[in-house]
């Protein structure tokens, strides 16, 4: 069976889905994922359930007296937390079965509980982020890790050998009564039932889903320092500098810079704060001290037909897009020099790139640690003056491109889930997605796309409506046609 996990590398923007887990049985010789004990839960656990001190029944044989700890009535039922379990091996996988497989044996690496898995085994891998979802309080997050580490086992032989021993030993329950031998014949029910794991036969294969070619290209994110000021260069001095003749950056047309003053303009002559990049024609800012502690900004743009730089004053007040009056604080370099940012008050921020081309503008506006083909990222997360868009994030490249919106974006290096009220998208990085099929038109919206990790890489599970599922490769490979349920397409993943 191909391995599952879920990379999630959300950002700040991501929604926290708050809830509680469904009750589980204490399973023998594991231990639980959340207090460690192993046969029972500790007292401290909240799935600890207290022994019961009704007496047992007199005519209870001396030597299978044990402690009653009472079971979860949800132990027979069908597993609920998911869809992801309605048919396996023909039967809904109970509550029992699925805890019992999660905390057993691992089946990839033999770890004998889940502390102590390989470092490359992939169930290792998903279960620190079981883990690492539940301490956050991310509900549904970590119920779809426990299920990657569930179908990873009974992907596998043992796995498999696994469930048909428990499913075969559920068929009869020892007597814990004395019963006289004449007046009731003994049955064994499991008499033609071997449990041996040897006399394990897997069900036949089906066969193995076509795979088809790319729907879209697949550019790959990768990812930077988030805080470096790599080839950028940031001065203050203590005397004023002449805007006038040779710099490291480049000249200043004065003519130009002339007639600017002359028309009004009120650039200054002099500075005492200088920043610039390495990279060539690229903005250069100045600024200068004012003595009530402001500070005046100018920036210069390279002219390609003069080869020279032209100066203009930065606006010192702006209106945001509610109108609301906004006063410039700062002027600056990051993305190791590769994006400009002008910080006004309160937070809104005017984003361009190096050269001085528009990428957005707004408050809650951050460059992503990312890049794409060698352009940065910038992402204008939730913001209250946009109105309809409010709540909406927008990734952009340096370029102004957009590649993704959406409510909650979830980040893979080849992909961008984008979810919003009910429906999701999957984008490529450079803001292509996929469109299917609803039934006479077509729509990049689905009802819901999750991605999986596994040993063969990663791939994107995406529910385009009831009853109608599709699989899709890290490259964007459609895997077979549509299937019924998300366990049909796990299983078709599996095969192929």
């Amino acid at each position: 069976m191909k391995a599952l996990a879920v990379t999630v590398a959300l950002i700040s923007f991501l929604l926290i889905h708050e809830g509680t887990y469904a009750q589980v049985t204490p399973v023998s010789n594991a231990a639980c994922a959340e207090c460690g004990g192993v046969g029972a839960h500790k007292p401290s656990c909240r799935h600890y359930v207290a022994p019961n001190n009704d007496s047992e029944s007199s005519s209870q044989s001396s030597t299978t007296l044990k402690p009653n700890v009472r079971q979860s009535t949800k132990g027979d039922e069908p597993y609920s937390d998911s869809n992801n379990f309605s048919s396996v091996e023909g039967k809904h996988l109970t509550n029992k079965e699925y805890w019992s497989i999660l905390m057993d044996v691992c089946t990839v690496c033999g770890a004998k509980n889940n502390h102590s898995h390989t470092e490359d085994c992939v169930i290792g891998r998903s279960y620190k982020w079981y883990k690492e979802y539940s301490n956050q309080g991310k509900k549904w997050d970590a119920i779809r890790m426990r299920d990657n580490i569930v179908q990873l086992k009974l992907g596998t032989a043992k796995g498999k050998a696994m469930l048909a021993a428990m499913r075969n030993s559920s068929g009869t329950k020892p007597s814990t009564t004395t019963t006289s031998t004449a007046s009731k014949p003994a049955t064994n029910t499991s008499a033609n039932t071997s449990t041996s794991l040897k006399d394990y036969t897997p069900a036949p294969e089906k066969p193995k889903p076509a795979v088809g070619n790319p729907v879209m290209p697949r550019p790959i994110m990768v990812r930077t320092p988030e805080f470096s000021g790599i080839n950028e260069h940031s001065i203050v001095y203590d005397k004023p500098q002449s805007i006038d003749g040779e710099h490291p950056w480049g000249t200043v047309d004065m003519n130009a810079f002339r007639q600017s003053q002359k028309g009004g303009w009120g650039v200054f002559a002099d500075y005492d704060i200088e920043r610039y990049t390495n990279t060539p024609n690229g903005v250069v800012i100045l600024g200068k001290r004012q003595p009530d502690g402001h500070i005046l900004w100018m920036w210069l743009s390279f002219d390609k037909d003069t080869g020279k730089y032209r100066a203009y004053e930065s606006e010192n007040e702006e209106k945001d897009q509610s109108g609301k009056k906004v006063t410039l604080k700062d002027v600056r370099f990051e993305a190791e020099g590769e994006i400009l940012v002008k910080e006004y008050s309160d937070g809104y921020k005017r984003v361009t790139n190096v050269f001085g081309k528009y990428i957005a503008s707004g408050y809650n506006i951050k460059v992503l640690p990312m890049k794409v083909d060698g352009h940065r990222i910038v992402a204008h997360g939730q913001d209250p003056t946009r109105g309809k868009l409010a709540n909406e994030i927008w990734v952009y490249d340096d370029t102004g491109n957009r590649i993704a919106n959406g409510e909650e974006l979830e980040y893979f290096d080849d992909a961008i889930i984008a979810r919003s009220k009910g429906f999701a998208t999957l984008y490529n990085w450079k803001g292509q997605s996929i469109y299917f099929d609803k039934g006479g038109w077509t729509s990049n919206y689905a009802d819901e796309i999750q991605a999986f990790t596994s040993d063969k890489g990663r791939y994107y599970l995406i529910k385009v409506k009831e009853g109608r599922y599709a699989l899709e490769t890290q490259d964007f490979r459609p895997v077979g046609g549509f299937y019924s349920t998300a366990q049909e397409a796990h299983d078709a993943w599996n095969r192929w």
